[in-house]
Parts: C-alpha cells; sequence; structure tokens
C-alpha cells in the first residue's frame, strides 16, 4: 500500500493506493498540519471479491466515536462523498488514519483520495 501527500499553498491532496485489502487494513495518512477541513472524500474498488467499500477517515488508528473525522453513509462500489464547507478535524499528531472497509475478502485493490483544505477558516 502507500499514499502520496502533496501540499500545494493551503490545499493537501492525498492519494492512496491500496492491494490486498481487507476490513481490517489501514492507512496512516501523514498530514505534517493539525487542523484542516476535508473537502472531498473518494473510495474505488478496482479489483477483487468485494463488492463494496465503506470507508472512514479517523484522527487515531482504529479511531471510533469522536475519533472519525469522516464516516461513509452506503457501502458502495464507487463512494464519492463532498461537503460543502468541507468536515473540520484536529489532530494532535499531524496524521489521520483511513480505512477503505470492503464487505468482504482480502485480496482488493482500491484508490481513495481526498481533497483537504488546511485550516477551519474559509
Amino acid at each position: 500500500m502507500a499514499n502520496t501527500v502533496t501540499r500545494k499553498g493551503n490545499e493537501i491532496l492525498v492519494q492512496i493506493t491500496e492491494t490486498s485489502v481487507s476490513s481490517s487494513t489501514e492507512e496512516t495518512i501523514t498530514l505534517g498540519v493539525t487542523k484542516g477541513r476535508v473537502l472531498r472524500q473518494v473510495s474505488v474498488k478496482t479489483s477483487g471479491s468485494g463488492s463494496t467499500v465503506d470507508p472512514i477517515l479517523a484522527r487515531t488508528s482504529g479511531g471510533t466515536g469522536v475519533d472519525i473525522v469522516m464516516e461513509n453513509a452506503t457501502a458502495a462500489a464507487t463512494v464519492d462523498n463532498q461537503v460543502t464547507g468541507g468536515v473540520p478535524f484536529y489532530t494532535p499528531t499531524g496524521v489521520l488514519y483511513h480505512k477503505s472497509s470492503p464487505d468482504s475478502g482480502t485480496n482488493n485493490a482500491i484508490t481513495s483520495e481526498y481533497i483537504i483544505l488546511v485550516g477551519w477558516e474559509g
């Protein structure tokens, strides 16, 4: 698995390419900033035995409850969540955690992307 974090000014693009993904696979995203707003969350299952993905972005590994930054509502083969104004988050470590959460299998390939603005003002 690999992720790329690209920053230009106050804009961050996170691109994640995962292989051999199961429901418990988690990707660590080092942003280098402590607060921001998630504008878009996209996950696409490109191959494997699973039929859907149900992505979660959290501020702690295995995050639940208040540690979840953004959670998808309905699982699908392609998930595209866009939020006007963005979903604000704070992470003291500058790190977020992504889970694609396919519905079955351990052989899934998934491509995900997050568009993030640095800071809360906008």
